[in-house]
């Protein structure tokens, strides 16, 4: 009988051993080997990273360009590989920005991919600048910028130049006089200059009184001008002299009235300063003696 239950007690044992080895291996199956499965890895799950755009930049190039009356024209091409036409923006200082088509015919490219139109900027004396952007075309994946630069070039207006220059040489009281008569274009000038010069042959034929601004007998009423500065004239060296007048803004007829002048042949220019530029020069000469 005793030996029954011990057999019996054996089994049990051995039952309960196997159940327990089984519920283990169960729980973490194989989670001792060298390189455990991924049911036993315990490292954080990396998040899948998103898919790579193919969107594609466009291309384009600003060929030529140029400045005419209050408007610059440009031409050139542009393309994007995912479509078209591609939209062209030029943005002057004068808005809105304009947009066309890159849809003609271009020799070059072989494609419906070239542009030319014109765009309204300043008419006004200064430097000015304008820029080209070629559009994006969206292909609807990750998106590149919505817009390239093409070009930004500069140009540069010249302020208006005199006209209408008119010399006229007398005498006043036993002198020699000059009235330097011009039409100032300008209208947002920072000031004009006269430049007089001659050759001094003698020591004493040159004036003591070279800014003496009046108007003309007869002449149209008009502001006297004012210089704001008289060069010195030598008066003791022979050679080339010259008195320069700078004016104070104004716009329409101006005359200068120079009295004591030399016995010489005098050579004249009269330029506008506007916007840190000087306007193309109104010269002309006349003789005093």
């Amino acid at each position: 009988m005793k030996r029954i239950l011990a057999i019996g007690l054996a089994l049990t044992l051995s039952a309960g051993l196997t159940v327990a080895a089984a519920g283990t291996a169960l729980a973490r199956p194989n989670c001792d080997v060298p390189i455990p499965p991924p049911a036993c890895d315990d490292s954080p799950v990396e998040p899948t990273p998103p898919p790579v755009g193919s969107d594609k930049y466009p291309m384009g190039w600003l060929e030529s360009w140029e400045y005419v009356g209050g408007a610059v024209r440009v031409s050139g091409w542009a393309s994007d590989p995912n479509g078209g036409p591609v939209q062209v923006t030029v943005q002057t200082d004068v808005p809105p920005a304009v947009t066309r088509p890159a849809n003609l015919w271009h020799v070059e490219r072989g494609g419906f991919v070239g542009f030319s139109f014109t765009v309204p900027s300043s008419a006004l004396a200064g430097v000015h600048t304008f820029c080209v952007t070629a559009n994006n075309v969206p292909d609807g994946s990750q998106p590149v910028p919505e817009v390239v630069p093409l070009a930004c070039p500069q140009f540069r207006i010249s302020p208006a130049a005199p006209s209408g220059l008119t010399l006229s040489a007398g005498y006043q009281e036993g002198k020699r006089t000059l009235d330097v008569t011009f039409t100032d274009n300008s209208v947002r000038e920072d000031n004009y200059r006269i430049d007089l010069s001659w050759l001094q042959t003698t020591p004493d034929d040159t004036p003591t009184d070279p800014g003496l601004p009046t108007t003309p007998p007869g002449g149209p009423s008009l502001p006297t001008p004012q210089p704001t500065w008289g060069a010195p004239i030598p008066t003791t060296e022979v050679g080339v002299a010259r008195a320069v007048i700078y004016g104070t803004p104004d716009t329409g007829r101006r005359t200068w009235h120079f009295t004591h002048m030399p016995q010489a042949f005098v050579h004249v220019v009269v330029v506008s300063n506007e916007a840190g530029l000087t306007s193309p020069a109104l010269s002309g000469g006349i003789s005093t003696r």
